[in-house]
């Protein structure tokens, strides 16, 4: 764990710390107000807090997720303004009503899916400080996805990774490597610091903090190793981190720009379909599901089996000759 973030997880334990030690009694006053008053910063305060005492990763919970639930608090908090529902006694149909205003926006079925475990964990934040006792959202379920799983974050192909490859800038060039051949997600791209390479032993690796913050080793292929080696030693301004942007929405527009530049398409692939490059790529290669979730490191297999059907879906046509 780096200096910044064994800091940043210190203050946030703090902070959380200073909530939950409150008298019980105390807690649920402030509770109720905040829930009262729909006061976004005490309220945000308490969610914070019971997802540092209770939540699964402790004061290691990562800062997306952290962003995520205090969006979704935003959003709760908005449409308790405009419906009049209580926080602390919601009618049963307000909490579907919720849910369908979210799905008839503009938003996608996995933004509605998060937005609504926010909810989840606002009302499940209040009854840990003893302001209510409801759990309006237990039953409420988001419309299912009309778009195949496999339409979504599409892989590039070997022709597509070739020409962004010839017009890339070394740092491009870099992200398009690590998650095409190392299989590195966007986040990981970005946390990735110089002490995690490791490119002059017999087999290179990195170390990436990987999802649920575990410190994975990742192989490098030959070509992503050049590439490494030359960004190191052009950029000796950067004496910790690897890449010189730190938001993924820079890496985002950036690719975005370089797929339109060379005639590429970006939508439903995004960054992340360069990881899905590297999945398929490997299940095309080895025929082998446990060697595409050891290199992706997924939890367990069946997070793997979708790079089957990508792998069929770039064969061929059999009607191509008739």
């Amino acid at each position: 764990m780096g200096y910044e973030l064994m800091v940043y997880n210190l203050d946030l334990q703090s902070r959380a710390e200073r909530v939950a030690a409150l008298d019980p009694a105390e807690l649920r006053r402030r509770s109720v107000k905040a829930a009262q008053e729909r006061d976004a910063a005490e309220l945000w305060a308490i969610v914070e807090a019971y997802l540092v005492t209770r939540g699964g990763r402790g004061s290691r919970v990562s800062r997306h997720t952290l962003a995520n639930y205090q969006q979704g608090l935003t959003v709760l908090l908005k449409f308790c303004e405009t419906s009049g529902m209580s926080l602390l006694r919601p009618k049963a149909n307000e909490p579907f009503h919720f849910v369908r205003q979210l799905e008839a926006s503009s938003l996608a079925p996995k933004s509605v899916q998060s937005r609504l475990t926010a909810a989840r964990c606002v009302f499940a934040a209040l009854r840990w400080a003893g302001a209510t006792e409801a759990a309006p959202f237990t039953d409420v379920r988001a419309a299912s996805d009309p778009v195949p799983r496999t339409e979504k974050r599409k892989p590039y192909s070997e022709s597509d990774l070739k020409r962004l490859l010839a017009k890339a800038d070394p740092q491009q060039r870099l992200w398009i490597l690590l998650g095409s051949h190392a299989g590195l997600r966007v986040s990981e791209m970005l946390s990735l610091r110089r002490a995690d390479l490791h490119l002059d032993v017999e087999v290179p690796y990195l170390m990436v903090d990987g999802k649920g913050g575990k410190r994975q080793s990742v192989p490098v292929s030959p070509t992503l190793r050049a590439a490494l080696k030359s960004w190191v030693a052009m950029t000796p301004q950067l004496p910790e981190r690897v890449m010189s942007v730190r938001s993924s929405r820079a890496v985002e527009v950036s690719l975005s720009n370089l797929c339109a530049e060379v005639g590429v398409e970006y939508q439903r692939r995004h960054v992340h379909g360069l990881r899905h490059s590297a999945g398929t790529r490997v299940y095309v290669e080895t025929r082998d599901l446990l060697e595409v979730r050891d290199h992706l490191r997924h939890r367990d297999i069946t997070s793997s089996e979708i790079y089957v059907e990508y792998a069929r879906k770039g064969k061929p046509s059999v009607t191509r000759d008739w």
